[in-house]
């Protein structure tokens, strides 16, 4: 199915080109999607040399299915942050981030994107106490907010928090305004990275740096980011024909989320783990289920589904891949928020390219504690998969469960998702599967 963004952001700028020849540059950017394409333009405007490789289309892989919202406020991790890390690192969590928004802020007047402000805000969709707290900490940290007794979305609800100064945009449009200026090799699939130097199926790429924006690391061992993330399917419905809303809107416990570009009212829900679904009510389903039953004559207009890497603690892991190799960066776990999180990673990963420190490294460290609830439900997962008879994953040989729905093999270990004829659509695996006889 077609995102909204895929069907309204213009074709791709041309002409493009496709990896023929070995090349050797200063930084090589794994991934063409937001981390890596801002990544890559960000460390060119500062003049240094770099190789952006996309194994599909700029653009075409999770940016092109999420909900462009650039916004600080992500659910209630405020309170959250407080009472594990502790006040300063909330405080920085939402520093990094409101720059983030900014930083789009800025390059969307350069590059005309839709880009649009709008308060960001979290409903109640049961008892307020946990709105209540998340409040707290707003006040707590200086975050700029605003309370309303109920929202004006389509849901009962116990009223809402807004963070204000927050965004939304397209996303392709900005990537495609950034590529006359990048560096990049489309369908230029790496199949592996060894040393300094990326292997594709035309020819390698040589750099003193390369950074890891493939959303799923492309190499997870070592790192162990096979224990450290796993991946949830989230959907998302275009319609017009129905009433707007002013603002950005979700439910504090995983409830729709809802707001308008143009004429379109963007309604998103129904996820559930990647491999483990969707069921009768997940999915387009759930979605459909409910604008049926709240709308007189809907118009759907586009229908599509991501990709969310989730981290341990819902946290982003951002900075040196690992410790044996300091000049291997990662940018990934965005945990839902992936357009702040990737505007974080590039100003993180540029920092530590050219300055060699960032003020977000001990926060988003990849190699902080895994000591988390999260660990041992990933492990769990994963116990069971690999024994499971079924075909099997390329990437760490988990049973793979067919998505009836999205017409595809998904892994419910690592993410990982195959399309009819066995062919990769979704890493971390990096080889087909023979999908045989169903």
């Amino acid at each position: 199915m077609t995102s909204l963004w895929a069907a309204t952001a213009g074709p791709e700028p041309g002409p493009t080109k496709t990896l023929d020849r070995d090349v050797t540059t200063d930084v090589l950017v794994i991934g063409g999607g937001m981390a890596g394409m801002l990544c890559a333009s960000m460390l060119t405007q500062a003049g240094c040399p770099c190789v952006v490789a996309e194994a599909k289309r700029v653009g075409s892989g999770v940016t092109q299915n999420t909900t462009a919202k650039a916004t600080a406020q992500h659910g209630l991790i405020y309170d959250q942050t407080i009472k594990q890390k502790g006040t300063e690192a909330a405080r920085c969590y939402y520093e990094a981030n409101q720059a983030a928004v900014e930083g789009l802020r800025e390059l969307a007047r350069a590059v005309p994107c839709d880009f649009e402000d709008r308060t960001a805000y979290v409903y109640a969709e049961g008892t307020p106490e946990n709105l209540e707290r998340e409040l707290s900490a707003y006040e707590r940290l200086g975050i700029p907010h605003q309370v309303i007794s109920e929202a004006p979305v389509p849901v009962a609800n116990r009223g809402a928090l807004g963070m204000e100064g927050q965004a939304q945009f397209n996303p392709l449009k900005l990537l495609y305004g950034l590529m006359p200026a990048v560096d990049v090799y489309e369908h230029t699939f790496v199949t592996g990275v060894h040393g300094n130097t990326a292997h594709t199926d035309h020819g390698s790429i040589t750099a003193d740096h390369v950074v890891f924006a493939t959303h799923y690391p492309l190499v997870n061992i070592p790192g162990l980011y096979f224990m450290k993330l796993h991946q949830e399917r989230s959907y998302a419905l275009a319609l017009q024909g129905v009433p707007p809303v002013d603002g950005m809107y979700i439910g504090e416990g995983g409830g729709f989320s809802f707001r308008t570009y143009q004429d379109y009212l963007l309604i998103g829900g129904g996820g559930h783990r990647t491999g483990q679904g969707p069921t009768p009510d997940e999915g387009y389903a759930k979605i459909r289920r409910f604008v049926g039953q709240t709308y007189e004559q809907p118009a759907e207009r586009y229908a599509w589904a991501t990709q969310d890497c989730m981290s341990l603690d819902k946290m982003p892991y951002i900075g040196v891949h690992r410790a044996a190799n300091p000049r291997w960066y990662v940018a990934t776990g965005f945990s839902k928020w992936g357009m702040t999180g990737s505007f974080v990673a590039t100003r993180a990963i540029a920092d530590l390219i050219l300055r060699g420190e960032s003020a977000v490294e001990g926060l988003f460290s990849p190699r902080r504690s895994m000591l988390h609830p999260s660990l041992f439900s990933n492990l769990g997962v994963s116990a069971v998969d690999l024994v499971r008879p079924g075909k099997r994953c390329s990437h760490m040989g988990c049973s793979l469960a067919h998505n009836d729905v999205e017409g595809s093999w998904d892994c419910p270990c690592h993410g990982s998702r195959f399309d009819e004829a066995g062919e990769v659509l979704d890493g971390p695996a990096t080889k087909g599967i023979d999908v045989g006889e169903r």
